[in-house]
């Protein structure tokens, strides 16, 4: 027995040892991670950067799955412009045909929507309205359709180009200039616009003197709608020729031009493109092989815009098909709806949220009877995705089916429901008014259960009374000893709120419009060692009547 015990102690000894160990060892893997996930500059691979040729002006799609640049790879070395897209990896580029990459184009005056499917550039082709217009084409399959322009008024008799559009394609930024050809412009302007209901545009307006100071060019809007990007050599602060300078829209006004000197040069720097996240700049510069090449640069954080997530999916019935609803997205904390819209005819969809929000979405149908889809999305943590995919099935429901209630919640350690609870508890309602054959039951499920004798932590906030029976032995007067029943109460102090919690739950249904025999409730509480494991989680299953 002592040579096992010891056995024991050594065994302990060497399991904490190991714990320890481990625990250094993941700490360093993930300061080494967040290092190089933070890396000042970071060079595209080299299936964009071909050491055989200059690559410049580049221009990523705000979710980084396309990007145009111009290259020196044309016939006997002339500049045309290149395209090349990723699911994971980026692909060959390859160059623009020449319906949408000719002579008469001002090359570096491109840009592409959010998704990278629709090219926007700058040419004096017909039909145009002034000297240089703004034209789009959309990418189908792998080919480019023929040019439109995108008319008046973002098109005059002047110059116009260089676009830039926010996300949702409702404002768009663009330089207007006496002069231009094929590689530059001058006496430049920046103007913006944005859409109206029907469609159009409204007239441009210029930017604020403080940007446009007679020579300012090639806006880029971020993916935050606040953020702009610009290049101008006549503000007082330049490195020497075109600079890269910085403006926020904030309270009304754009913010006083700040040079961006982390990428600014004695040479011109003016073409730039950043993704959604806003975290790199994307920039040319002489590379190792006496070659420009495409670098991203880690973006300060004093002047970092805000990222922006995409996120996408369908929303369709069970046969696959588009079924017809409603996509709303709310800030939680401000309770402001940030976006409405509905999926296009073959039942997809496409927003952006920005970072530093939780929101909830929902994709309610238009028939009542059919279920719903709700869900939050947290974009406050340091890192948040570039895309997220949400896919929606809407159908009738039926028993055994099961509809989550994330967007249900409780004040902490409390039994009282959330204000941020409402959208979800109507819901439910319209669902379960509209099957009155069904029972909707509530089910929380708490993992996390603690209890003690004494009130020794602060989410133990309900008691439990148990009697137990005992013998007691006693010695009478007469020195006789005898035994006897008692009846002992003894107090359990516990986490266990689930009971109430669906009790709440209930009555709120009932508060907006439910019926009372439409709804029933079960509760679980589960013990639970680790910290993130404890957590509550609340469903309906549905069940026949």
């Amino acid at each position: 027995m002592p040579e096992r015990r010891a056995g024991n102690s050594l065994f302990l000894m060497y399991t904490k040892i190991m714990k320890k160990f481990t625990l250094i060892l993941l700490l360093h893997c993930a300061v080494v991670s967040y290092s190089l996930a933070q890396a000042k500059t970071r060079r595209l691979p080299s299936i964009i950067n071909h050491p055989s040729f200059n690559l410049s002006a580049p221009y990523i799609s705000l979710d980084g799955n396309a990007i145009l640049f111009i290259s020196d790879d044309g016939e006997d070395g002339s500049l045309v412009v290149s395209y090349s897209s990723r699911e994971t990896d980026w692909v060959q580029p390859v160059n623009l045909p020449k319906h949408v990459n000719h002579r008469i184009t001002f090359l570096p005056g491109y840009a592409l929507s959010a998704d990278g499917k629709k090219l926007f550039f700058t040419a004096a082709k017909s039909p145009i309205i002034g000297g240089y217009d703004i034209m789009t084409a959309d990418l189908k399959g792998t080919t480019w359709s023929e040019p439109q322009n995108l008319g008046v008024p973002i098109n005059s008799k002047t110059n116009d180009g260089a676009p830039s559009f926010t996300p949702d394609n409702s404002a768009i930024y663009f330089m207007r200039c006496d002069k231009m050809n094929q590689v530059l412009a001058s006496g430049c302007k920046i103007f913006s616009s944005k859409k109206k209901p029907n469609g159009q545009w409204e007239e441009p307006v210029t930017l604020p003197a403080s940007i446009n100071t007679g020579n300012s060019q090639t806006p880029r809007i971020m993916a935050d709608g606040a953020t702009l990007i610009f290049s101008s050599d006549k503000i007082g602060m330049s490195k020497g020729g075109m600079d890269l300078y910085i403006t926020r829209f904030k309270d009304g006004n754009w913010t006083n031009p700040v040079p961006m000197d982390f990428v600014n040069t004695e040479k011109d720097d003016q073409f730039v493109s950043v993704t959604a996240l806003g975290r790199y700049l994307i920039k040319d510069v002489p590379g190792s092989r006496k070659t420009t090449e495409l670098v991203e640069f880690l973006i300060p954080n004093e002047i970092r815009p805000k990222g922006v997530m995409k996120v996408e999916g369908y929303v369709k019935g069970p046969d696959n098909t588009a079924v017809p609803a409603y996509i709303a997205v709310t800030d939680i904390s401000t309770n402001k709806r940030v976006y409405s819209g509905r999926p296009n005819a073959e039942g997809n969809y496409m927003l952006y949220l920005m970072e530093g929000s939780r929101y909830e979405m929902s994709v309610d149908p238009e028939q009542s009877n059919m279920t719903y889809f709700s869900r939050q999305l947290d974009l406050t943590g340091e890192k948040i995705l570039q895309k997220e995919r949400v896919n929606v099935i809407l159908r009738a429901p039926a028993a055994g089916d099961e509809l989550p209630l994330d967007l249900i919640q409780f004040k902490r350690g409390s039994t009282q429901v959330e204000p941020v609870s409402q959208s979800e508890l109507k819901r439910l309602v319209r669902i379960a008014n509209a099957n009155p054959s069904l029972l909707f039951e509530i089910q929380i499920t708490m993992t996390g259960y603690k209890e003690d004798s004494l009130r020794s932590d602060p989410d133990f906030t309900e008691l439990r009374m148990d009697s137990v029976i005992t013998q007691l032995a006693e010695v009478d007067s007469l020195g006789k000893l005898s035994k006897r029943d008692t009846i002992v109460v003894r107090k359990l102090y516990h986490n266990d709120r689930t009971a109430k919690q669906a009790q709440e739950v209930l009555n709120s249904l009932v508060q907006v419009g439910g019926d009372p025999a439409s709804f029933a409730y079960k509760t679980i509480a589960i013990p639970a060692i680790l910290p993130d494991e404890r957590k509550v989680t609340v469903k309906a299953v549905v069940r026949q009547k």
